[in-house]
């Protein structure tokens, strides 16, 4: 129902429906404010409304609206928020970050005479991400916090808390961290955080912060809460699946990965495009850890400014033999990591990996020195497997006693840390150090490396524990043997696509959504080895017509 009353009165009523997420009512509400009179508290309120409503460019055109109308009424504070958001759209919306960075610049300026008030919070907040500095990220939240509690923002206060906790976690304070993010998670499920762009925010740090720890308990607890908290889906949602793909590529469960990260890209493809490059980068992670290296390069294209876009590259280059390549290409990485991030630890084993293939033992050892001195300062857990790793390396290289003893405490810690594949190529670097004095050893553990191998469907690592297994003189089957990974759905997929369903025929017939359908062709696919639906479907014809016994 419509209220009547003055411009002030609708447009108050109207902030109020957008509290309650009820858009239709609060468009109204602007509406016949705007007849009353073109305002730019009018013009914000409805582009709000068309922001969460989906239609984004009509939501950008009205608020550069209000922007001028704000600049016109000499509204500092208020153009500056609206400068803030004008950023975040046009970055997340349009992929236009030089824009957004204008946009940002203006925000600061229109803030620089104005006496100290919640804005300037906001603003910290939101030029926290630009830095890639986690100290100044983590200066900006406490900045934030201290003028959110001063002025009474309970929105900034746990906005900043949000922050302040997932720099603390990047720092490896996670239990600190962590404790932070789960106390802004309580006010947002409590209801003590009303908007719905620090509502967001809140649930995507907290997110973000899993997924650097590999925290899937919280993750998937906090998530539970996403259908009653979050009303924002449409930006919260795919960005929530983008850092849960992310914690499952790492703990090995890579099929519903996949589907996660699929869902994401055609979720901000359909609205946030500049956010797509996200799911997309950690894709192409995946696809390497499958071996698919050309799907991964397609999948990069464009984007090898990103650090996992780089490292992926990096290792396409190591896995086709290109040496040079690859060193040249990590070591951009490595200078470009935070010491304290964990994904530094990886990136120097793998340049130890590389420097070992070229044969330059000196300059292995100085970089296993960085790493180890690396790993006694953080205490983590995943920077101490990855110095054990490259340790064993190094000293089975050099022929030195005692490098069994590293790789096994690598593949533990691994193990524990349940990380399956990073586990499984440490098992596979200690078969090849018992490979001379101890082969029988050897060939068993190179064998379990391999069988984990096929089961995630990494298909490049379990060649490479295939070929230690036939240079240790192994016979029989000794590659990969993918049918037997196929889930019992996958083989249902796999007879309808023998029978030429289409992927829409084959929705139907198993009750299930096209998307679905699509996953199950690419992932037997990739099982299968194969590369296209024309030849699953002769596979599963060969199948059927296969002698009982075979």
């Amino acid at each position: 129902m419509v209220a009547t009353g003055s411009v002030a009165d609708l447009v108050r009523a109207g902030r109020e429906a957008l509290t309650a997420a009820d858009w239709d009512r609060a468009r109204a509400y602007f509406e016949q404010a705007e007849a009353l009179g073109e305002t730019a508290e009018v013009l914000d309120g409805l582009s709000d409304v068309a922001h969460f409503q989906g239609d984004y460019e009509r939501a950008l055109e009205l608020k550069e609206r209000a922007f001028s109308a704000y600049r016109r009424a000499d509204m500092r504070v208020e153009a500056a928020d609206t400068a803030r958001w004008l950023a975040f759209m046009h970055g997340t919306l349009r992929g236009n970050f030089a824009v957004a960075s204008g946009w940002m610049a203006r925000a600061a300026d229109l803030l620089e005479d104005v006496e100290e008030c919640a804005a300037h919070g906001w603003l910290a907040l939101d030029r926290a991400p630009l830095s890639r500095d986690n100290s100044e990220r983590e200066k900006a939240a406490v900045s934030a916090l201290a003028i959110a509690r001063r002025f009474d923002d309970t929105d900034l206060e746990f906005e900043a808390l949000a922050l302040l906790g997932e720099t603390r976690v990047a720092s490896g304070l996670v239990i600190e961290g962590m404790t932070l993010l789960d106390q802004a998670m309580a006010a947002v499920s409590a209801g003590e955080v009303v908007g719905h762009g620090a509502v967001g925010e809140i649930y995507c740090r907290l997110l973000s912060a899993c997924e650097y720890a590999l925290d899937l308990r919280r993750a998937e607890e906090w998530m539970a809460m996403i259908e009653r908290n979050v009303v924002w889906q449409h930006f919260v949602r795919p960005t929530c699946q983008t850092h849960y793909g992310g914690i499952l590529i790492a703990l090995g469960q890579w099929s519903q990965a996949e589907a996660e990260l699929l869902d994401a890209i055609d979720a901000f493809q359909r609205g946030y495009r500049g956010d797509r490059v996200f799911p997309l980068v950690r894709l192409a992670d995946l696809r390497v850890r499958q071996g698919r290296f050309e799907e991964a390069e397609r999948l990069l294209d464009g984007m090898d400014w990103h650090p996992v876009a780089r490292r992926a590259t990096a290792t396409i280059a190591l896995g086709r033999g290109e040496l040079g390549l690859a060193e040249d290409l990590t070591r951009l990485c490595c200078d470009d990591a935070n010491p304290s991030d964990p994904a530094c630890a990886p990136l120097l084993e793998l340049l130890v990996r590389i420097q070992l293939e070229r044969r330059d033992h000196a300059a292995a050892e100085q970089t296993l020195d960085r790493l180890i001195a690396l790993a006694a300062e953080s205490g983590d857990d995943r920077m101490t497997a990855c110095a054990e790793l490259a340790t064993g390396q190094v000293m089975a290289a050099a022929g030195t006693e005692g490098a069994t003893t590293h790789l096994k405490h690598s593949v533990e810690i691994f193990s524990v840390l349940r990380l399956p594949l990073e586990a499984s190529r440490a098992q596979l670097e200690l078969a090849r150090a018992l490979a001379a004095g101890a082969p029988d050893a050897a060939i068993a553990e190179a064998k379990l490396a391999r069988t984990k191998f096929e089961r995630l469907g990494a298909v490049t690592d379990a060649d490479a524990a295939a070929q230690l297994l036939r240079h240790l003189g192994v016979t029989g089957r000794t590659s990969s043997k993918p049918h037997g990974a196929l889930t019992k759905r996958e083989r249902e997929v796999l007879a309808l696509l023998g029978a030429g369903l289409s992927n829409a025929d084959i929705a139907t017939r198993l009750y299930i959504s096209r998307r679905t359908a699509e996953h199950h062709v690419a992932s037997i696919l990739a099982k299968l080895d194969l590369r296209s639906r024309a030849e699953a479907a002769a596979f599963a014809v060969r199948e059927t017509q296969r002698p009982v016994g075979e």
